[in-house]
């Protein structure tokens, strides 16, 4: 069961989408945020799997909740939902280690896919949002990888664990481990949510 923490500051839409979420059977609302503050100190408090959040709340805004929660190294992921498209806002939420990025006007199932995504370990940017992304050398990138790399990457994308890997390679945890040092190293970045939103932006490049 996905517990979930739904943070809108517009009343009706929240409610809303409280009312739908629960008719999911793997799904469970725990609590309901008006603002950031109080998204902030209620996932201190329940530790919820994910917390769905708006951009722009008052108080304190979505995106200075979600630093404050992440610099503490809570373990509750977090769902941006927002009417904002735009790159300084993407960007910003990217660089905190969120790790979804959803707009108000996606399909309902989009929105169901991408907290269940992320519920399983893995990232989900909205498809329309992604040419907003900073683009790679695509062609040295591929050179960069090797095939065993682009393989794990594919699989960190899909929020696979350094053990579930291992598992599914047949190859031993302390190798896996390496080969995800060396693409961190590649890619330069620091974490898994960055390195699978390279690997969402550019993985059938890196697959052909």
């Amino acid at each position: 069961m996905i517990k979930l923490l739904v943070a809108d500051d517009h009343a009706l839409i929240r409610k809303g989408l409280v009312q739908l979420i629960e008719m999911e059977k793997d799904i469970k609302v725990i609590s309901q945020a008006s603002n950031g503050e109080e998204a902030y100190k209620l996932t201190k408090e329940l530790k919820p799997d994910l917390v769905l959040m708006d951009v722009n709340m008052p108080i304190i805004n979505g995106i200075k909740a979600a630093k404050m929660l992440k610099e503490e190294k809570h373990q509750t992921k977090i769902l941006f939902l927002t009417i904002y498209n735009d790159r300084e806002y993407l960007v910003e939420a990217l660089k905190l280690g969120v790790e979804g990025y959803i707009l108000k006007d996606a399909e309902y199932d989009d929105l169901i896919k991408a907290i269940r995504i992320i519920y399983n370990g893995g990232v989900y940017i909205h498809p329309s949002l992604m040419e907003e992304i900073d683009n790679v050398d695509h062609e040295n990138l591929k050179k960069e990888l090797t095939a065993r790399e682009i393989e794990i990457l594919t699989l960190i994308s899909k929020g696979y664990s350094n053990k579930e890997i291992a598992q599914k390679l047949f190859l031993s945890e302390k190798t896996v481990k390496n080969h995800v040092y060396n693409i961190f190293k590649k890619l330069d970045v620091k974490d898994r949510t960055k390195a699978a939103i390279y690997m969402l932006k550019n993985g059938t490049i890196l697959q052909n």
